[in-house]
């Protein structure tokens, strides 16, 4: 009985304990959040008034407010451009290098986030901290100074990116087609030499054909039309996306032996494909396809048919039942609607 008496003892001192460890710290997060307030309510004014010209005094920032008022101009300046933008980074520059002690916490957060404020405050005298980040141990912060390097203003950077990119494999793939398209055409000559290097990782070439995609890039049609006899079929895939959107009849041939790949996914791109560049020759192979067993491939099919002017094929073919004929019904009906 005693014995149980003192666990259960022990037991409430052990929680009062943990109450009041909880106490503690929402307090202690509560007093962080009002002096925050306090801060940003008395500094938001000033950065509007030098953002607006209103005002061409720049007070000191008091030492213990520094970090605070970086995160409030970081926030203005991701929305600012041209000389709004510029006003922002005067105010900061005396301050930026405050962050630079983040770049070396153990919270791959707190290094994260360092590398994106100072990417928005001070890229340009800066640029060697986000460049070595690059290599941060966290894949996170990587991809966060990538983005920041992905610029047309940072071309000599491309490069260092690209040579990264096995480091994001596990992002989304359009994620990181998105971000090296936004370096701009300045950036094709690598792109382009990218995707048709075959010493480079067939995921990141994939990812690569996706930004020349994005950029509308005529000139690597051709490139991509070599990659076709790869083993990878993501990199297929992306490559033919790649000729749908900037190819022409040049490229027909290399597209044609795909509309038999065993892979239902390859096979269904490449007649997409054929419907654009392809001819009168195609709509044999095509129409082959229309009674394939993977709903992907014969819509594709009934679709590329459409395009090729066999309308009438359809039509005939829409009056029988299975797969085919709901195929051919669905892409009638989407001419029509």
């Amino acid at each position: 009985m005693i014995g149980l008496l003192g666990f259960v003892g022990a037991l409430l001192v052990t929680n009062a304990i943990f109450a009041g460890m909880v106490l503690l710290l929402r307090v202690r997060s509560n007093g962080r959040a009002k002096r925050y307030d306090r801060i940003e309510s008395l500094w938001e004014p000033v950065i509007v008034g030098i953002v607006s010209g209103s005002s061409e005094t720049v007070p000191v920032v008091p030492d213990d407010e520094v970090r605070h008022v970086l995160e409030i101009a970081a926030r203005f300046a991701r929305m600012l451009k041209g000389q709004e933008l510029e006003s922002v980074r005067r105010l900061s520059a005396p301050y930026v290098d405050r962050l630079l002690e983040d770049l070396r916490d153990p919270s791959p957060e707190k290094r994260g986030a360092a590398v994106d404020k100072i990417s928005v405050l001070a890229l340009d005298s800066h640029a060697e901290y986000i460049v070595a980040a690059l290599d941060d141990p966290s894949s996170r912060v990587s991809l966060v100074a990538a983005r920041a390097l992905s610029h047309p203003n940072r071309l000599e950077c491309t490069i260092a990116v690209l040579d990264r990119l096995h480091r994001y494999a596990h992002w989304s793939p359009s994620l990181i087609s998105t971000m090296l398209a936004q370096v701009g055409t300045g950036a094709l000559i690598h792109l382009r030499e990218y995707l048709g290097d075959v010493t480079r990782p067939s995921h990141e070439r994939a990812v690569v054909a996706g930004s020349l995609r994005l950029l509308r890039d005529p000139h690597s049609a051709h490139i991509a039309a070599g990659v076709l006899e790869s083993d990878d079929s993501e990199l297929v895939v992306a490559c033919l996306r790649l000729i749908e959107a900037v190819g022409s009849k040049e490229q027909a041939p290399a597209v044609r032996p795909l509309v038999d790949h065993p892979a239902f996914f390859v096979r269904s791109e490449a007649v997409s494909v054929l419907s654009h560049i392809g001819d009168a020759s195609d709509v044999e192979a095509i129409t082959r396809n229309i009674y394939h067993d993977s709903p992907w491939v014969t819509i594709r099919a009934a679709r590329a048919l459409l395009e090729l002017g066999q309308r009438q094929l359809l039509m005939s073919l829409a009056m029988g039942d299975g797969l085919a004929a709901e195929s051919a019904r669905e892409a009638l009906y989407e001419e029509a609607a």
